[in-house]
Order: structure tokens, then C-alpha cells, then sequence
């Protein structure tokens, strides 16, 4: 049974197909039938009037020639048609409506036609007289407008014409049999030849149409994952804002993955590509009552949702396909792991052009990824102020003095187990004239955003390397780099110079980033990293834990020190839970013979808590917080006396 059930659904399937196929043939049949009578219409409507202004006319003729009942009639007849084909031509075949229009008013025409001949003939019933008949079937071939016209009006007039040909005799039926086959060559071989050219003609117009309307697709289609492109989306979008469109208020929403570069990077194009074309299936899935799901590029999608919707329920729906790109994707025979973080706007409420609304969305996008990483933003008045601030801040960072107005400070960084501090972490500051104060993680995106993040990066490190020279020796600085220094080579190079320039040890220098940084780009962030570690600095990862870590990743790059993320050293106080989550960490360190640092320790249990956990190097408020190298100088000064009180 098994064997049979196996069998027989591929024949059905087979069947199925063919009958498919079937069907768009004759689809395909009737359109092009279709688009031939369309083409055909105006030819025939065209050819009504001179019809109808001969018929008119010889009723004038009938008038000198015909007797009275014979001019009754036949001018009767006459004005009939006449009337009927301006009728024709003016109301009923104005506009074409369909092949069964035209061709019912084609087959009127040459009825009449053949109408008047008889009438005519039955006033004046001479032999040469029926060669009419030729002359309707001549009009019925122009004016038919299907070949079932045609041949049924031609063989009316050809069979009636014999058949009173063979009444007078069978040297006139002889005579008008070969008139008649051989006028019946040349209309059939006329309408032939009309019908093929019309009809090639109409095909060349469908193909271009189609080959027209693909292309057009394909322009607003994306070629992965076959949902719409960024062009189509923000035609979309605009068409949404035209005031004709009366558009209520919509959501306009990024999702962007969190993890799909490491991806790309670590397994290749093949997998990334097919990893967005499922990512692109599980968005249509949860968003499947929504305007419309698009890519705007690379691993970015966007949404128009339309339908009224609360702030609220958008959260939970946009939580609900965070969760669901959390979930491993299986791809060939791995599965891999991902996430994703979003940004929603409104529409008027965050912005009333497209610019705007996507400019809003992008920000609630960047807040997502900067604070909540992993999580949904809707653009508020919050964010609003946010713009208004960075745009403030990119204005006057681009006209300050940055030599005079950044400076940095310095955080400890003790050995626990030695009770010394054997290094500090460089931190940057901005006292501006025109703002004061501005915290470093704004002026900083500031910087990125605006292109001035390496102007940003050389002032702080010849500041930082400056300083050092009046550190101990054997005192090590943490400086930290951005993704975009990361990703640029040219940065990077220069970063490089300004070290070998500045007469320090690279040994004393250890470069932090982040996971985010490194996820930026995997392969020019290793390829940075590798370059500053083979001219002798250290290298360390910031905020471990926080984001998307893998071992998969972390083996290939050339660190030497680890950082937790300050968020573990809170949950310290949570007994085991929190002991244990440090100690998982100094052992994977321990491990990858990597140094640990506990970063965020601000209170004695804190401290405590950590070296009872394994951890050797911490920094936090408990120890110092940032200052002038001025003041560093002073705290490792008094450090060395409370070493020497306790020696001695």
C-alpha cells in the first residue's frame, strides 16, 4: 500500500501540472484573441462611415432608376442601414467592450449587406448582377471581427450567389463558381495576411507589456528573500503621505538582526543569504496582517503597519517577532542563533514626511540597539529632544577646538590579589564652551554619526599617550576604540603611527572595545585588531555579556583581557546566582589563558564578593573614580606609601 500511495502521487501531480499548463495556454489563447479584436476595433469602426455614407448616398440613384416599389423598398433598406451603421460606429463600438460586442455588431453589418444585395437582386435579377455578392464578402472579411464571421458571412454570400447562378444555367454557375473560388483566394489570403500581421503585432506588444511589467517587479522586488525592495517600500510610504490618500495614522518600523554579521563572516555569503531569506519568512508570519514587510538592505527590514493599533499592542507585536528571530534558525545541517532589535515611528504624531518618519524610526532603532539592545522603541518626546540635542552637539563639535576643549581622565585598575593598582582606564571628556558638559556617550555617537569620530580618536589618544609618559613603567592604560575605527583602515593606520610616534612601550597599551564594535564588520574589526597587536598592544574586550557573545568568535580574535559587563557585579548580591555567573567567567578567562577584569565594583561587599569568586582584577567607584593624570600621579603616590606602611 505504501509502494502504491508513492506511486500514484506523482502521476497526480503530473496531472495537476498538465492541467495547468492546459489552462494557461488557453488563458494565454483568449488574451491574445482578446488584444487581436481590440487592435481590429478601430479598423472596423473606421470602416462604418464610408459604408454608411454609400448606402445613403445611392438611395439618390435609386431615385432616378427605380420603379416605385422598387425604390420603396431598396431606399428603405438603404436608409436602414445607413442609420445603423452611424449607430454602430457612434454608440455601440464608441469604446470596445469585449470581442463579443464586436464581433455581434460585425456580423449585423454584414447581414445587412448581404440584406440590400438580395433586395436588389430581386428587383433586378441579371446575371452580372451578382458579382455583388463578391463586393459582401469582401466587406464582411474587412468588417468581421472574428474568423467565425468572416467564414460564416463569406460562405453566405458565396453559396447564395451559386445558388442563383445555377438557376440560369450552367454556363453562368461554371462562370461564377470560378469567379467565386478565385475571389475566395484572394479574401481569405487578404485576411490572412491583415489577421498575422495584427496578430504578430499584438503579440510583440504583449511580450513587451509582460517583459515590461517583470521588469518593473523585479525593480521593486527583493532578488533574495522576494519581499518588496527599499525603492518599493518608499514609494509605499509616500504614497501613504499623498493628502488624496486620506491616511489615518500609521507606524512606520526598522527591524535590524543583532548577530548577522558574525554569521556572515564565520560561515559565509550562502548561509547569511539564507538566513535572511527565513528571517524574511518569519517577519511575513508575524506581521501578516500589516501593509507591508520589506528589506531595505543588507540585514535592515521594515514594516508600514496601517491598521489602528496601540502603542501597547505594537509593543507586544513587535516583541513577539523579537522573540521569534531568537529562536535558531536551521540552516543546511547548523543551527544558528540571531536577534534583532527594532525602531517604530508615527505618522503625523513623529513626523508628516517620509524623511522624517524614517529619520524617527531610525533613532528609535539606534536608542534599541545603544540602551535595549534585543528589544522594541517607539519614538517619543524624549527622542525628539535627543535629535534636537545631537544635532546641537554635531554642529558644535565640528567648529570646536578639540585639542583645547576634549580632555581625558583615568579609572584604576587593581590586582586584588596584590592589592596594587597596575593599571588605568583612559576616558574621555568634553567641557565645551558653547554647551558645557557634554556626557561621552553623546558626543561621542555624535562623532560617529557625523564623520568626526577619527579627528575624535587622534586628539584623545596623543592626550592619553602624553599622559602616560608620566605614569610608571610598568603602569598599563586602557584606551577604547569605536566601530569606526575599527572598520576603517585608514584609522587604524593612523592610530598606529601616533603610537610608534609617541615613544611608548605598545606593551602598555591596551585598546578595548566591545562586542557591538566588533560585530560592526567581523572580518576588518579582526584584521584591525591584529594589526595593533602585532605592533605589541594589548587587546581587550569590553563588556563581556552583554550582547551576542560566542566562543565560535572570540578564539579568533587576539585578546588578552576580558571585561564583564558592570550589570554581573549587581547581581553579586543574589547569592550563588550571581557568585556563580563571575566564577563561569574567571574560569573561561582562566581557560583561554585570558586576564578577567569584574568592572563596576563600587562597594566593599561588592569587592569582596568578586575575589571570593576567582576574579583577580577589578575596576569601580570602590577604588576611584576618573581623574586628571594630575591626581593619578597623587593616588599612586599615596598608594606606594600604604604598600610601604604595610611592608614595614
Amino acid at each position: 500500500m505504501a509502494r502504491l500511495v508513492s506511486m500514484t502521487v506523482p502521476q497526480v501531480d503530473a496531472a495537476d501540472i498538465l492541467l495547468e499548463e492546459e489552462a494557461l495556454r488557453r488563458a494565454d489563447a483568449l488574451l491574445l484573441q482578446q488584444e487581436v479584436a481590440k487592435a481590429i476595433h478601430p479598423i472596423i469602426a473606421r470602416a462604418l462611415t464610408p459604408l454608411a455614407t454609400y448606402f445613403g448616398g445611392i438611395i439618390i440613384v435609386y431615385y432616378f432608376l427605380e420603379t416605385t416599389g422598387g425604390f420603396l423598398v431598396m431606399s428603405l433598406l438603404s436608409a436602414i442601414t445607413a442609420a445603423l451603421l452611424l449607430m454602430a460606429e457612434h454608440r455601440w463600438l464608441a469604446d470596445y467592450r469585449s470581442i463579443r460586442q464586436l464581433e455581434a455588431a460585425s456580423a449585423v453589418v454584414g447581414l445587412l449587406i448581404y440584406a440590400n444585395i438580395l433586395a436588389f437582386l430581386h428587383f433586378h435579377p441579371e446575371p452580372a448582377r451578382l458579382s455583388y455578392f463578391i463586393l459582401s464578402m469582401m466587406s464582411v472579411v474587412t468588417v468581421g471581427a472574428t474568423l467565425r464571421v468572416v467564414i460564416g458571412g463569406a460562405v453566405l454570400s458565396l453559396s447564395t450567389m451559386l445558388w442563383m447562378a445555377y438557376g440560369l444555367g450552367p454556363d453562368i454557375f461554371e462562370q461564377y463558381a470560378m469567379l467565386g473560388i478565385a475571389c475566395a483566394f484572394v479574401a481569405f489570403g487578404m485576411v490572412l495576411l491583415m489577421r498575422n500581421a495584427i496578430g504578430r503585432a499584438v503579440k510583440a506588444r504583449i511580450l513587451a507589456d509582460a517583459l515590461r511589467g517583470k521588469a518593473q517587479e523585479q525593480a521593486h522586488k527583493d532578488a533574495l528573500t522576494d519581499l518588496p525592495n527599499r525603492r518599493r517600500f518608499f514609494i509605499e510610504l509616500e504614497a501613504l503621505l499623498e493628502p488624496e490618500a486620506n491616511s489615518g495614522p500609521f507606524y512606520m518600523g526598522i527591524i535590524d538582526l543583532d548577530g548577522f554579521k558574525p554569521v556572515n563572516d564565520l560561515y559565509g555569503h550562502a548561509v547569511g543569504d539564507e538566513l535572511l531569506i527565513q528571517v524574511g519568512e518569519r517577519l511575513r508570519s508575524i506581521f501578516v496582517q500589516e501593509h507591508m514587510v520589506a528589506r531595505l538592505g543588507g540585514d535592515e527590514f521594515s514594516l508600514l503597519i496601517t491598521r489602528p493599533i496601540t502603542d501597547a499592542a505594537l509593543l507586544a507585536l513587535g516583541r513577539r517577532a523579537i522573540e521569534s528571530l531568537r529562536r535558531p534558525f536551521r540552516v543546511g545541517d547548523r543551527d544558528v542563533t540571531i536577534s534583532g532589535s527594532g525602531g517604530f515611528a508615527q505618522f503625523p504624531r513623529n513626523g508628516r514626511t517620509a524623511s522624517e518618519i524614517y529619520e524617527r524610526a531610525d533613532h528609535a532603532l539606534y536608542s534599541a540597539k545603544s540602551h535595549r539592545r534585543g528589544d522594541i522603541v517607539i519614538f517619543d518626546d524624549r527622542h525628539e529632544a535627543d535629535i534636537g540635542n545631537m544635532g546641537r552637539v554635531e554642529q558644535v563639535l565640528r567648529i570646536t577646538d578639540l585639542n583645547r576643549e576634549l580632555s581625558v581622565v583615568f579609572q584604576p585598575q587593581v590586582d586584588v590579589v596584590a592589592r596594587r593598582t597596575v593599571g588605568f582606564e583612559a576616558l574621555a571628556r568634553w567641557d565645551s564652551s558653547r554647551l558645557g558638559k557634554v556626557a561621552p556617550d553623546i558626543f561621542i555617537a555624535a562623532a560617529e554619526r557625523s564623520g568626526l569620530i577619527e579627528m575624535v580618536t587622534e586628539t584623545l589618544l596623543r592626550k592619553t599617550l602624553g599622559a602616560m609618559a608620566d605614569l610608571p613603567s610598568d603602569i598599563r592604560v586602557a584606551f577604547n576604540l569605536s566601530a569606526c575605527d575599527l572598520v576603517s583602515e585608514r584609522s587604524i593606520a593612523n592610530i598606529c603611527s601616533i603610537v610608534r610616534e609617541s615613544g611608548i612601550e605598545p606593551g602598555r597599551l591596551e585598546f578595548e572595545i566591545t562586542e557591538t564594535a566588533m560585530m560592526t564588520d567581523f572580518e576588518r574589526a579582526r584584521q584591525a585588531l591584529t594589526t595593533l597587536s602585532e605592533m605589541g598592544c594589548r587587546i581587550a574586550l569590553d563588556d563581556f555579556g552583554s550582547g551576542y557573545s560566542s566562543f565560535g568568535y572570540i578564539h579568533r580574535f587576539p585578546l588578552n583581557k576580558i571585561k564583564t559587563d558592570r550589570g554581573f557585579v549587581s547581581q553579586l548580591g543574589d547569592g550563588a546566582i550571581g557568585h556563580n555567573i563571575i566564577r563561569a567567567m574567571v574560569d573561561l578567562c582562566r581557560n583561554l589563558d585570558l586576564d578577567c577584569l569584574v568592572e563596576g565594583v563600587e562597594t566593599v561587599g561588592q569587592m569582596e564578593a568578586a575575589q571570593a569568586a576567582g576574579a583577580r582584577y577589578v575596576q569601580g567607584y570602590y577604588f576611584g573614580r576618573p581623574m586628571p593624570v594630575a591626581e593619578v600621579l597623587e593616588y599612586l603616590s599615596a598608594e606606594d606609601d600604604r604598600v610601604e606602611r604595610r611592608v614595614s
